[in-house]
C-alpha cells in the first residue's frame, strides 16, 4: 500500500516538471527557435560588504539648519507683489485742481526754442499770483466777492505751519505731473517764430524742469529777503505813501491848470513827489538784490510790495512765513532739478 502512494507522487511530480518544461521552453512566435548558450554563475567565494567587518562610521553634517537639501529641488522664490496705489491726500481749499492748473500754467509759459534761439520760460512770479488772484483755479471758497475770496485763501495759507503742510502734500505731485504732463500730453508750444502742437523730447522736459527750478530758487531768495530783513517791508510801506502824495500832486496841478492860479508851483511840487517815489523803490530794489543778484528790478520791487500787502501792521507775526515759503522753494527747485537729471 504504502508503495502505491510512492508510485504516485513521483508521477505526479514529472507531470509538474513536465508543465513547467513546457512553458519555459515553448516559442513566443511561429519563428525559428535559437538555441543560446547558458553562461554558468561565477563559481568565486562570495565577499560580504567591507563595513561588516569594518562597522559604519557616520560623517557629520555641519551645514546650517537653513540650508536647502541636497540634490534637492529648489523652489522658485515668489515673485515680488506688485506696488501699492499711491493715494494723494487732497487739501479742502488748495485743491489738487490747483496743481493741475500750476502744471498747465507753467507749460503754457516754457519755450523750446526761443526768440532768442535757446530754451525760455515766460511764467514769472508775477504773472502767476495774478493769474491764481482773478481765477482763482482750484482755490475753494465761500461767496461771490473775489476780494473777500482771495483774502480767505491767502489768511488760510499764509502761515508757515500751512505752507509746509500743502508743500509737503503737493510738492512732489507738482514734479510728476509737470513731467507727465510734458512728456504724454500734447499741447501748443512756440518754437523760434513758429508754433507747433506736440508733446516735449525728454531732453526738452529737463530743460523746462530746470528753468522752473531756477525761477523756485530766485523767488526763494528774494522771500528770504523779506523775512530775514524787516526794513525792506517799511520801505515798500515808505513807496506806497510816496505814491499816494504823488497823486495829491498831480490832483493839485490838475486844479491849478484848470483855475486862474499859477500852476508852476504846482508842477514843481508834483516834480518833488515824484523824485521822493523813485528813490525810494531804488533803495528797495537795492535792498532786495543783496538777498537776490540775479533776480529783476521788477521782480523784487512787485514781490516787496506784495510782501508789505502780506504783513501790514504785524511783520513780527507774518514775515516767518516767507522764510516757510523760501525754504518750500528752494525744496520744489531740488526735487525738479533731481527728476531732470534723471531725465537726461
Amino acid at each position: 500500500m504504502l508503495q502505491r502512494h510512492k508510485a504516485v507522487i513521483l508521477v505526479g511530480c514529472a507531470l509538474a516538471l513536465a508543465a513547467g518544461a513546457f512553458l519555459l521552453l515553448s516559442p513566443g512566435s511561429d519563428g525559428p527557435q535559437v538555441r543560446q548558450t547558458i553562461t554558468p554563475p561565477d563559481e568565486g567565494p562570495t565577499s560580504a560588504p567591507a563595513w561588516v567587518n569594518t562597522g559604519q562610521t557616520p560623517k557629520p553634517d555641519y551645514s546650517p539648519s537653513t540650508a536647502d537639501a541636497h540634490n534637492a529641488t529648489v523652489a522658485e522664490s515668489p515673485s515680488p507683489p506688485p506696488p501699492a496705489p499711491i493715494r494723494i491726500r487732497e487739501d479742502t481749499t488748495v485743491t489738487l485742481s490747483f496743481v493741475h492748473a500750476l502744471t498747465d500754467s507753467l507749460l503754457s509759459g516754457f519755450h523750446p526754442l526761443g526768440r532768442q534761439g535757446t530754451p525760455a520760460s515766460t511764467a514769472s512770479v508775477k504773472a502767476l499770483n495774478i493769474f491764481f488772484g482773478r481765477e482763482m483755479r482750484g482755490l475753494s471758497t465761500i461767496g461771490d466777492d473775489i476780494g473777500e475770496s482771495r483774502k480767505a485763501v491767502l489768511d488760510y495759507v499764509f502761515s508757515p505751519g500751512m505752507i509746509r503742510t500743502l508743500h509737503d502734500l503737493y510738492a512732489p505731485v507738482l514734479v510728476a505731473d509737470l513731467t507727465d504732463t510734458a512728456l504724454h500730453e500734447e499741447r501748443t508750444y512756440t518754437v523760434g517764430e513758429a508754433t507747433q502742437e506736440r508733446t516735449l523730447s525728454p531732453q526738452e522736459t529737463a530743460t523746462m524742469l530746470r528753468l522752473v527750478a531756477s525761477d523756485a530758487e530766485r523767488t526763494a531768495a528774494a522771500l528770504r529777503g523779506v523775512g530775514n530783513d524787516p526794513v525792506i517791508v517799511e520801505m515798500a510801506g515808505k513807496y506806497l505813501g510816496a505814491a499816494r502824495a504823488v497823486e495829491r500832486a498831480n490832483l493839485r496841478l490838475q486844479a491849478a491848470v484848470d483855475g486862474q492860479d499859477d500852476p508852476a508851483e504846482a508842477g514843481q511840487r508834483l516834480k518833488q513827489s515824484i523824485l521822493q517815489r523813485e528813490q525810494i523803490k531804488a533803495s528797495i530794489v537795492t535792498r532786495m538784490r543783496e538777498h537776490c543778484p540775479g533776480c529783476s528790478e521788477q521782480e523784487l520791487f512787485y514781490l516787496a510790495q506784495w510782501a508789505y500787502r502780506r504783513v501790514l501792521d504785524e511783520p513780527e507775526k507774518h514775515l516767518p512765513a516767507f522764510v516757510a515759503a523760501a525754504d518750500a522753494l528752494d525744496d520744489l527747485a531740488s526735487r525738479l532739478r533731481t527728476r531732470s537729471t534723471e531725465l537726461e
